[in-house]
């Protein structure tokens, strides 16, 4: 029989590669819409810019506590790692939520200013 540990060990650095080859994937997207963007003649391109420098941070985020998630040794520390996750990606919502309004707040007034 072969040992629990090095199975889940050759698991474990199976997930790692694949999240590795994802993470990469994923950035290569990002870079792309954001050249697109960056070409981009449309009013909007600034917020849509800011709004995937969100998404780049949220999916950052997230294959972080994959990384975490796939080195935890037991149950309490899954549950540790998915609350303070939790945690950050509120406070990182909140922000988010803070920033976007504050953008919309001022395309607003920007729209509804009298031009002389």
């Amino acid at each position: 029989m072969s040992d629990p540990q090095v199975a889940a060990d050759n698991v474990r650095a199976m997930l790692a590669e694949n999240l590795s080859r994802v993470r990469k994937a994923n950035s290569d997207y990002f870079d792309m819409l954001e050249k697109g963007m960056s070409s981009s003649q449309l009013p909007i391109a600034g917020q849509a810019k800011q709004f995937c420098d969100h998404m780049r941070r949220q999916t950052s985020a997230t294959f972080d506590l994959c990384d975490r998630l796939i080195q935890a040794k037991d149950v309490p520390d899954v549950v540790r790692i998915q609350s303070e996750f939790f945690q950050d990606q509120m406070r990182a919502l909140m922000e988010q939520g803070r920033s976007m309004g504050e953008s919309a707040m001022k395309a607003a007034t920007g729209v509804f200013t009298p031009k002389s």
